[in-house]
């Protein structure tokens, strides 16, 4: 897809660009991001620490970026982050495909 006009970037990094086609009358969104120094950073802590808060009251098992969450909507229709879908979320964090969000071992 051609650069768009930029329209906003939010402060964890999405762009947002806006593509107009005169020819077709329509508009598309675009939102970009980096994720990979949150996937390096997920793959750092996976590797240095369980997880777990120097109380060892919270765990903190992964790190998604927005844009893996929009991903997710987009694929599968629904978002697996909203209430309710605690499972899904769970199989998506077991799934080797999404293992680089995991910021601690084991299995959800």
């Amino acid at each position: 897809m051609a650069q768009g006009r930029l329209v906003e970037v939010t402060p964890d990094g999405v762009a947002e660009y806006l593509h107009f086609d005169e020819a077709a009358g329509t508009i598309t969104v675009e939102r970009k991001a980096d994720v990979e120094p949150a996937i390096e950073a997920n793959k750092r802590a996976a590797v240095q620490s369980d997880g777990y808060s120097p109380s060892r009251e919270l765990r903190r098992i992964a790190s998604i970026p927005v844009t893996v969450q929009m991903t997710w909507i987009e694929r599968f229709g629904g978002d697996p982050l909203a209430n309710g879908n605690e499972a899904w979320l769970r199989r998506l964090l077991n799934d080797p495909e999404w293992r680089h969000l995991r910021t601690s071992p084991g299995r959800v």
